[in-house]
């Protein structure tokens, strides 16, 4: 899709077959049916993971967000998913490959969005900057929340970029906005060029069905209370502006505009 100067692509990496319970503790299981629409006849919740590419005029090629990687672990006592490992014949595909990519965002630091952070303890991208709020590097990498992360965030030590706060300009089109609640440095990524914007929003919701019930819990939250709070206001903020919005974890990782 075009947002003004800015070209961006879907990067699916997988689908991750999970109990719609898991995601949605709170929900009748009857409720999760009706609305999501996408479980499947064993009662399971078809949830794809990757990222995204954007590129500009000026040789910028930035991924956000990094699928589950090799042989991904994603889910506690899970097997390994059946359709994974995608995201790298995705970007060869669109002719990127790994020491072509200048710049790395995470959305925030879960197995699911690091997997192709590093492999075999280097940095797939090893030319690239890497970009992480500081408060969820501290959570994972130095406070070792999740050593599965850890494991594959503390290669890039030498390569990352941290930043701190309410917002971060990357670009004069690119700008990461703090979403915390998730995790501690959950955040957005507005793309915004030409009077276009587009929203990639991470796990600030999993599934478009929730943009309308952004009290449900989910299962992942750090903080369920600040992640409420968090989604409640981006709604209105989306609602307001009319800006498109997506997640890698959206059905055909396809945009929303809420109205």
């Amino acid at each position: 899709m075009r947002i003004g100067d800015v070209t961006v692509h879907s990067l699916p990496d997988g689908v991750m077959p999970m109990p719609p319970g898991l995601l949605y503790p709170d929900l009748p299981a009857s409720t999760l049916r009706n609305l999501l629409g996408t479980v499947d006849q064993d009662g399971l919740l078809q949830v794809p993971f990757g990222g995204f590419l954007a590129t500009d005029e000026h040789g910028h090629r930035v991924v956000f967000d990094l699928g589950g990687g090799l042989a991904p672990q994603l889910l506690p006592g899970g097997e390994l998913p059946a359709v994974r490992e995608l995201l790298p014949a995705a970007l060869d595909k669109l002719g990127c490959p790994p020491d072509s990519i200048t710049d790395v965002v995470f959305s925030h630091l879960h197995v699911d969005h690091v997997g192709w952070a590093s492999t075999g303890g280097q940095p797939t991208f090893p030319r690239a900057r890497h970009h992480i709020h500081a408060q969820d590097w501290t959570h994972f990498v130095v406070e070792g929340a999740d050593e599965a992360v850890r494991a594959k965030v503390f290669p890039l030590r030498d390569s990352t970029e941290l930043w701190e706060g309410d917002c971060a300009f990357l670009f004069d089109w690119l700008r990461l906005v703090h979403a915390p609640g998730h995790t501690p440095g959950a955040s957005a990524a507005l793309i915004e060029s030409r009077g276009q914007c587009l929203a990639l929003i991470g796990d600030l919701f999993h599934h478009p069905a929730a943009l309308d019930h952004p009290n449900w819990r989910c299962g992942f939250d750090w903080d369920a209370k600040a992640a409420a709070s968090t989604r409640a206001e981006w709604v209105q903020k989306l609602r307001e502006t009319r800006t498109p919005l997506v997640g890698p974890h959206f059905p055909e990782f396809t945009p929303v505009t809420l109205r």
